[in-house]
């Protein structure tokens, strides 16, 4: 009875010493690694609703722009604000599409969708009166011909 009581002690205190020396080998590494600041720390991305823009040209539509942004924004600051930025992404984006001059229906794929997103950043963010919107990204951005939209293509 008393050599079975010495050989649970003995592999308790095996067991127990193999943990600590393998706990302190691996966890010696961490401390002199050093964590770099990320520029996304705190930031939140959000994603804005889809918008529909009709695109007239020649007194008649010619076809409707589907798009949705999203958007990176400081998690304290928008935890804070009474109103998000959606709705003023959506307007900004909506009355600079709508108001688009030549756009060309034959090759959507070179509209400048860079000077679009900084502008509507900027909008924003004067509208706010401080940098709050830090970057808005294109997830969604498609043209679709009036015809196909009959067709039901």
């Amino acid at each position: 009875m008393i050599k079975l009581i010495v050989v649970g002690l003995w592999v308790a205190i095996v067991a127990l010493g193999s943990s600590y020396v393998m706990a302190s080998v691996a966890g010696g590494g961490a401390e002199s690694e050093v964590e770099e600041p990320s520029y996304f720390a705190g930031l939140d991305y959000r994603t804005t609703d889809n918008i529909t823009i009709p695109m007239i040209s020649e007194a008649a539509i010619q076809g409707y722009i589907l798009a949705r942004f999203v958007y990176t924004i400081d998690g304290q600051t928008v935890a804070q604000l009474k109103v998000p930025p959606d709705p003023f992404i959506l307007d900004e984006a909506f009355r600079r599409l709508y108001a688009t001059e030549g756009f060309d229906f034959a090759k959507p794929e070179r509209f400048d969708l860079a000077a679009l997103t900084k502008d509507i950043r900027e909008a924003v963010n004067a509208r706010y009166g401080q940098e709050l919107v830090r970057e808005i990204l294109v997830e969604q951005f498609d043209y679709v011909a009036k015809s196909e939209v009959r067709n039901g293509a």
